[in-house]
């Protein structure tokens, strides 16, 4: 057999193969087929449905969801670290953030302040409300 037909051969796989998984990047073996996915789908289908009518036929109501099928994590250690990464910076930029509006902060901005004003006044109208209720 020469390597032309041998890559004949490799390119002729079925998509789910393991070396066809290994060839788009699959490391790790994990690479789901189209029959897995669709099976997962159906499951959490059949899932809200049981629970609708559930819901709709008995007194005691199920308010959680279940949870959803874990699907293979496909991602590269390098993706993983970016993602990593991009949290963290997310998380200090939120943090940053909630510092700078917090009323009375050093580098309190206008929109912080107009952001307390809206807050007390709604505040007060609330309690407005709830003493106009309780008089009634």
């Amino acid at each position: 057999m020469s390597w032309l037909e041998l890559w004949e051969f490799v390119l002729a796989l079925p998509s789910d193969s393991m070396t066809r998984s290994t060839m788009a990047g699959d490391r790790t073996l994990r690479r789901w087929t189209d029959r897995d996915y669709l099976m997962a789908a159906l499951i959490e289908r059949q899932q809200d449905a049981i629970q609708l009518l559930f819901n709709i036929h008995s007194e005691k109501k199920i308010t959680e969801l279940y949870p959803p099928v874990n699907r293979p994590d496909l991602r590269t250690p390098e993706q993983l670290a970016e993602d990593e990464a991009r949290k963290a910076r997310q998380a200090v930029a939120k943090r940053r953030y909630f510092e700078a509006t917090r009323p009375g902060a050093p580098q309190d901005t206008e929109h912080a302040r107009r952001l307390a004003q809206a807050r007390e006044e709604h505040l007060r109208l609330m309690a407005q409300a709830a003493e106009e209720s309780t008089t009634e």
